[in-house]
C-alpha cells in the first residue's frame, strides 16, 4: 500500500519478477475494502492521505489480518518508537531493492523469529 505510484508499480514489478504475487493500492480506504485473507503479508508506506501507516495497521489488524505487515517509507527514521514497533520490518525506500526482497524472503521464511522494528 502506498500513495507513491510510480515507485510502488516499479517494486511491485520487481516483486513480480521474483515470483511473488503482488496486488497494489494507492489509497489505503481502497485497501480495508478487500479480502485481507487472501495475503501472506502486506508492506505499507506511512505517510498516506486518508489514513497513515499506523492508522492502517490498526484497521487491518481490527477487521482480522493476521499476516506480517512491514513499513517501507522514506521517514522510518522520523516515527517514533511506538510507531515502528508495530511493524515485523521496517525499511526505507531509500534501500536498495535488494533489501526489500531479503526482508520478504526472511518475514515469510516460518523458522525466522520475530524481530520488529525498534
Amino acid at each position: 500500500m502506498d500513495d507513491e505510484i510510480l515507485g510502488a508499480t516499479m517494486r511491485g514489478e520487481k516483486l513480480k519478477e521474483h515470483g511473488y504475487s503482488v496486488v497494489l493500492y494507492h489509497c489505503p480506504l481502497a485497501a480495508l475494502r478487500c479480502d485481507l485473507s487472501r495475503f501472506d503479508l502486506a508492506i505499507l508506506d506511512f505517510q498516506m492521505p486518508g489514513l497513515n501507516g499506523r492508522e492502517l495497521f490498526l484497521r487491518m489488524r481490527a477487521l482480522g489480518a493476521r499476516f506480517p505487515i512491514v513499513l517501507l517509507s522514506g521517514g522510518v527514521n522520523t516515527l517514533s518508537h511506538e510507531e515502528r514497533v508495530l511493524f515485523v520490518r521496517c525499511i526505507d525506500k531509500g534501500m536498495p531493492i535488494g533489501h526489500l526482497l531479503e526482508t520478504i524472503a526472511k518475514v515469510l521464511d516460518p523458522n525466522q523469529a520475530p524481530d520488529p522494528c525498534t
